[in-house]
């Protein structure tokens, strides 16, 4: 039985890369807006200083960190927070969000020299004169809170820092600041198929062959905090596995779907198949006896698409947006970047592990009607000795010919149908086209 390795050998897959993220862009304060005093007059009752930078491009934001370099005698003094305000820096309008960055950490240190950035693993939080972080200018820190909820707005506008400093004594010098701004990647529909194959958010490809309950799309945000989340099931077959079913639930109620096309709402089999949430159609069309297609309308022309193949399920979304996915996890990685994110928040860079990061924890809503091994705390099954295929590379029931052959109309996903194909042994599954 064929292993990923051996297909790219063979030219049928290119080398596979976990993300294609937009290059970052970097915004400095000006001159006006630099050495500026913390806090502004002795008397301390000036309020907060205050510095802006305009962004004037316009793009989606996916991504942004903020790097501050303050010259200051006791850090844990100071109180600094960031915001975006679209029309300009009037204190009596409300910006689109009020972000704090830190908030008197650092006790008794000089200076602050970091880069606030979510996907760091170090924080300032609650750290103290003895934390070696307070002395190490330069490094990136977590903020207390997430930038992240910029995310899916647009850059264009006044990015003001605020920085409070109310206790007596010591004062410093705010002496320049930057906002790093990652733009959004183009969005494509996000996509789970055959043995299995994952498309993330910005189009790239990657295979995980772990056999387990997988965390596919969680959409918290989703229906103004109604949530929908997708999970699927993977099973082992020989050296490979595929999705053999998956889940998608919306507010309270759940679809799944198996082989065959069948299929059970809110936990009745072939139940009859109206909207999910009272809001939400579905529909089931049999294509024949081997290929079944469930539509969920999320309304203007968004749609989840689930389609089962004999015994093999697809999964994958139609027109997503921001609206929808904004700040989703799972599988699919960060939505506007593709990025293959942790549940932390750190980005991973290795397909198995990003995989098995996404196992469905056993403290998570279990979307399937029954349990099948492994369960977390139970990892996922992965290939290995006791998984060997009884083939080797070319001794397959179907030539690579006859697979290319069968997979013509697949596209720019022929070379994933040849494989599955081909590890299937089962000429019949390109007739789904790219299921």
């Amino acid at each position: 039985m064929f292993t990923k390795l051996s297909l790219i050998a063979l030219g049928l897959l290119g080398s596979l890369s976990p993300t294609r993220a937009a290059t970052p862009v970097t915004y400095t304060s000006d001159a006006a807006n630099s050495n500026l005093r913390i806090p502004l007059d002795t008397s301390r009752t000036s309020g907060p200083t205050v510095s802006n930078i305009f962004v004037d491009a316009t793009f989606e934001i996916c991504d942004v960190d903020i790097s501050v370099d303050i010259t200051h005698t006791w850090t844990s003094d100071l109180e600094i927070d960031i915001s975006l305000d679209v029309d300009g820096p009037d204190p009596t309008t409300d910006p689109v969000d009020m972000i704090r960055l830190q908030y008197d950490d650092c006790e008794r240190t000089d200076d602050l020299v970091v880069v606030f950035d979510d996907s760091s693993t170090n924080s300032l939080d609650g750290a103290s004169e003895d934390e070696p972080l307070c002395d190490d200018n330069g490094v990136d820190v977590r903020p207390e809170e997430s930038l992240s909820t910029f995310n899916g707005h647009q850059s264009t506008g006044y990015w003001t820092l605020h920085i409070n400093d109310d206790a007596g004594a010591d004062i410093g010098t705010l002496n320049s600041w930057s906002v790093i701004l990652t733009p959004c990647e183009p969005i494509t529909d996000g996509a789970g198929t055959g043995d299995p194959h994952f498309k993330t958010w910005v189009g790239e490809w990657f295979d995980f062959h772990g056999e387990c309950d997988l965390v596919f799309i969680d959409s918290p945000k989703f229906g103004h905090g109604t949530g929908l989340a997708i999970h699927i099931r993977t099973k082992a077959r020989y050296q490979y596995s595929f999705i053999e079913s998956a889940a998608v639930q919306i507010g309270d109620s759940v679809l799944e779907v198996g082989e065959y096309g069948n299929y059970m709402l809110d936990g009745v089999s072939n139940a009859e198949l109206e909207k999910m949430d009272d809001k939400y159609p579905v529909t089931h069309k049999k294509v024949n006896s081997k290929q079944h297609i469930f539509t969920v309308e999320l309304g203007e022309g968004k749609q989840i698409i689930i389609q089962s193949f004999k015994d093999l399920v697809s999964v994958k979304t139609v027109g997503a947006s921001p609206e929808e996915y904004r700040g989703s996890q799972g599988l699919l990685g960060e939505f506007g970047t593709g990025k293959w994110m942790s549940r932390n928040g750190t980005v991973m860079a290795d397909a198995d592990a990003f995989g098995n990061e996404w196992q469905v924890l056993e403290t998570e809503p279990k979307l399937f009607q029954t349990n099948r091994f492994p369960q977390h705390p139970v990892k996922c099954s992965m290939p290995g000795p006791e998984r060997e295929g009884r083939r080797r590379l070319g001794e397959s029931t179907i030539s690579m010919e006859a697979a290319e052959k069968v997979c013509e109309h697949w596209g720019d996903l022929k070379d994933q149908c040849v494989y599955d194909v081909m590890a299937a042994e089962d000429l019949e599954l390109a007739e789904a086209g790219a299921f």
